[in-house]
């Protein structure tokens, strides 16, 4: 009898201790599944932080600090609309300034190379008015009417400007302007204006007297 009753005790604990392990189980999953909610709230959150950030920014980050900052936050897989949505504004906004940064660009490049034109008409200028010999200015000469579509551009000399009119000099032509410099041997004049062709000849130059 007394062997029954510890047997049943026996029994009796084991199914405590499997009823105690089965429920510290799911007390663990329970945990784990709550952390994991957690995590994924403060990553959908970050997220949002981050993307708000990049959208309205006013220049304190680069393209690719932006750009970077996005594709980690598309990497993690949110699934929350909200993000998806912050998501494509922020692509839209990289979008536009990655646009904008091409046509500043391209702006700042024409702006280059006729910054680098005009110098080298001036130059061409200069020569022909301090050359030491005839042979050397009728070389200047050639050398500087490679820039311009035609010997027989014209050339206007602005003498005088008030309120946005301007008096201008007798109209002349480049071969005429660059021969006059020869002769004179002084140039007082910088460039206003130039029109270009679509080889980038100059088809028309406005000087200015200094």
């Amino acid at each position: 009898m007394r062997k029954q009753t510890f047997n049943t005790g026996i029994i009796i604990l084991s199914l405590f201790a499997l009823l105690f392990a089965g429920t510290s189980c799911k007390s663990k999953q329970k945990l784990a599944a709550e952390q994991a909610a957690i995590a994924y709230a403060q990553k959908v959150d970050q997220a949002k932080k981050d993307l708000l950030e990049i959208i309205n920014d006013d220049g304190s980050m680069t393209i690719e600090q932006k750009e970077n900052r996005l594709n980690v936050i598309k990497g993690l897989n949110l699934d929350d609309q909200e993000v998806q949505d912050l998501i494509m504004r922020a692509e839209d906004v990289l979008a536009k300034l990655r646009k904008e940064k091409e046509t500043k660009v391209v702006v700042e490049t024409e702006e280059q190379k006729l910054a680098a034109l005009k110098n080298a008409v001036l130059s061409n200028f200069r020569s022909v008015a301090s050359a030491g010999t005839l042979t050397v200015a009728n070389n200047n000469i050639s050398n500087a009417l490679k820039l311009f579509a035609s010997e027989d551009i014209p050339v206007l000399i602005i003498i005088s400007q008030e309120n946005g009119m301007k008096d201008y000099d007798r109209p002349t032509t480049i071969i005429k302007y660059l021969e006059y410099l020869k002769d004179v041997k002084n140039f007082d004049v910088e460039i206003e204006n130039m029109v270009l062709d679509n080889n980038r000849k100059i088809t028309e130059i406005e000087l200015i007297k200094k």
